[in-house]
């Protein structure tokens, strides 16, 4: 009995051959995120090279430290972008300039009714113009949440929310958690009648299961005009005559 030859065999063989061939190509590594440094190396180390994309919620009393971070935030990013501040009258510019935020590239929004507060800020994000925006938070509901969680990340931007004393974001929305709080100030001078305020120490504690650490960390604030720029201090593991020591040789 005749063979007959498979008509397909030949196509078949070439199918495999491609599939080897494609199978053997080394695919590039997918892009690492995107991240916004602080320029604070202990902070952006342990964030895994800063801020990421999305809802950043920065927790805390007033006073806390958080500020801080969003003021240098909106410093690194208006150098290369713009950025936004949405102001419910707390705003004060001659603090961000000691920051380092150019205020040319800063649009500040001044709007305090709840409603009209959300509705900016979606418009805001869905614009695609700044690269970091700074809130205060409101007790929005988890679709209001969630809308904006979407949309900083759809855009590429990193939204900071102030979140006070009985204000949560929903479980699973923020990209990253940040909990600050003070631990002191720095001040010139002996006593507190007289003494020039010069600063304060406070502590950050990143809440995320995928950071690189998660333990706290002690970082310091200064005034500009001390020509001492906002900077981390070795404080976590040091006694506290040890830290006294510290912050009065700072001085």
């Amino acid at each position: 009995m005749l063979s007959v030859a498979d008509p397909h065999a030949t196509r078949r063989a070439a199918f495999r051959s491609l599939k080897e061939r494609l199978a053997a190509v080394q695919r590039p590594a997918p892009p690492l995120e995107r991240r916004l440094p602080c320029e604070l190396p202990a902070l952006d180390l342990a964030l895994g090279g800063g801020l990421p994309i999305g809802l950043v919620t920065l927790e805390g009393a007033a006073s806390s430290g958080r500020g801080a971070i969003a003021f240098r935030a909106l410093a690194v990013a208006s150098r290369s972008a713009f950025v936004a501040l949405l102001d419910d009258g707390a705003c004060y510019p001659p603090a961000l300039v000691e920051a380092g935020v150019l205020l040319e590239r800063l649009l500040i929004v001044p709007v305090r009714e709840g409603r009209l507060l959300a509705r900016a800020l979606d418009t805001l994000l869905r614009s695609r113009v700044c690269r970091v925006v700074v809130v205060r938070a409101r007790a929005w509901s988890a679709a209001i949440w969630g809308r904006f969680s979407q949309l900083a990340r759809e855009t590429g931007s990193t939204l900071l929310t102030f979140l006070d004393e009985g204000v949560h974001a929903p479980a699973g929305l923020p990209a990253l958690r940040l909990r600050c709080r003070n631990e002191g100030f720095v001040l010139c001078g002996r006593g507190s009648v007289g003494s020039a305020f010069l600063g304060y120490t406070f502590c950050v504690e990143p809440l995320a299961r995928t950071l690189p650490s998660r333990s706290p960390l002690s970082l310091q604030a200064m005034r500009a005009s001390e020509r001492m720029v906002l900077r981390e201090r070795a404080l976590r593991s040091a006694s506290a005559p040890q830290r006294a020591a510290q912050m009065q040789s700072a001085i």
